[in-house]
C-alpha cells in the first residue's frame, strides 16, 4: 500500500496510474482517505515475505521520486515495528 498526503494528489494520481501503466501492474486500487489530500494505492499480490513486499514497494517509491516531492508511505516496511504496520481504513474509491 501507498498512502500519499498532500496537496498535489490529483498530480499523484495520475503519476500513479502512469507508473503502473508501465511496469505492467494492473491489479490496484486508490482510494481517497479521511481527507481529500490522503490517497492510498492497495496493490494486489499473492503472499510475499515482508523483506520482499518492502523491497518491491522501495523501488515504486523510488520512481516515485524522480517526478514529484515524497510526500507518501509505503506499508509494509521493514523500517517500522510491527505495530505501526497498520492501514487506516478508505473512504471512497477513486
Amino acid at each position: 500500500m501507498i498512502e500519499y498526503k498532500g496537496d498535489e494528489h490529483k498530480r499523484f494520481q495520475h503519476l500513479i496510474k502512469h507508473l503502473f501503466k508501465t511496469l505492467n501492474i494492473t491489479d490496484y486500487h486508490i482510494y481517497q482517505g479521511k481527507d481529500i489530500e490522503r490517497l492510498q494505492v492497495f496493490i494486489r499480490v499473492d503472499h510475499l515475505p515482508l523483506e520482499e513486499a518492502d523491497a518491491q514497494l522501495q523501488k515504486l517509491s523510488n520512481a516515485l521520486k524522480e517526478k514529484m516531492t515524497k510526500k507518501w508511505k509505503c506499508l509494509p516496511s521493514i523500517t517500522l515495528p510491527e505495530a505501526y504496520n497498520i492501514v487506516t481504513l478508505p473512504y471512497n474509491r477513486l
